[in-house]
């Protein structure tokens, strides 16, 4: 009978986490603030992480809850702040690119998209993608409620993305906790090969992900668990114990492949 492979130790895959939600909300389970959320890291071997403030998403005005994420978070190196963004009202270049020099100059290097709040139609968001275009930013594509971060796609979703990447080459967009029924909408995988800008996180999805891999390459694949709104166990076990995937390709996805689009940011 031949041996399974040796499974990677955790702390060699150095994982990194592209999507948690930080915040006391009236739901449980939340993760109250950076030690508690340091605490379930530990618990997971998860080196670092990608945080957003739960207010973020769901109270106006959203620079409020994104100026207490940088407090929430101060001196905490293992923690990466994300801003929460929607596009300004007023139309042109000079409001955004102000909001996005904001927010680099505050040291944040990834924003997270609410597409679904403002309707996800692409020339309502250009001047906002041009700006964080320019410097290279990478933008999680958020489509979940004001309550969660777990959404899923539509057909004309999925077309309005295809034309954001299209439109944008050099901006990395990343599906995010995008699942719905039994999987992803079937035609990511059929945009991710059309796109080279479009990335895939694995959180809230067992399968599609690995089928992602295979097919376009483990390079476009990041790991992330959804904390708290899933178990961060199972995305954890899931890629460390990935039977298809040799460690090189293990270290891309748990996080080599977003501190590259990270140190990418102008």
């Amino acid at each position: 009978m031949q041996a399974l492979p040796v499974m990677p130790d955790l702390d060699g895959l150095a994982l990194f986490d592209s999507c948690v939600t930080i915040g006391r909300f009236v739901n449980d389970p939340y993760i109250e603030d950076a030690s508690a959320l340091l605490a379930i890291m530990d618990r997971y071997h998860i080196a670092e992480a990608l945080v957003h403030e739960f207010h973020a998403r769901s109270l106006y005005p959203l620079e409020h809850a994104n100026r207490r994420l940088l407090d929430m978070l101060h001196g905490q190196s293992r923690l990466h702040p994300v801003w929460v963004l929607e596009p300004p009202l007023r139309p042109g270049a000079e409001v955004a690119t102000a909001l996005v020099r904001e927010m680099l100059g505050e040291g944040v290097r990834a924003a997270r998209l609410r597409l679904r709040a403002k309707g996800v139609l692409p020339w309502i968001w250009e001047d906002l993608l041009a700006a964080l275009e320019a410097r290279q930013v990478p933008c999680f594509l958020d489509f979940g409620p004001a309550g969660s971060t777990l959404g899923e796609l539509g057909d004309l979703e999925l077309d309005s993305v295809r034309t954001i990447a299209l439109g944008h080459p050099n901006l990395p967009l990343v599906l995010s906790h995008v699942m719905g029924g039994l999987g992803v909408h079937p035609g990511v995988l059929y945009l991710m090969q059309r796109v080279p800008n479009l990335y895939l996180d694995i959180s809230g999805i067992l399968e599609y992900w690995r089928t992602a891999a295979a097919s376009v390459g483990p390079e476009r694949v990041l790991f992330a668990t959804g904390m708290p709104f899933t178990d961060p166990g199972i995305l954890v076990s899931n890629v460390q114990y990935a039977l298809d995937l040799d460690e090189p390709a293990k270290r891309l996805i748990c996080g080599d492949n977003l501190r590259r689009l990270l140190g990418g940011v102008r």
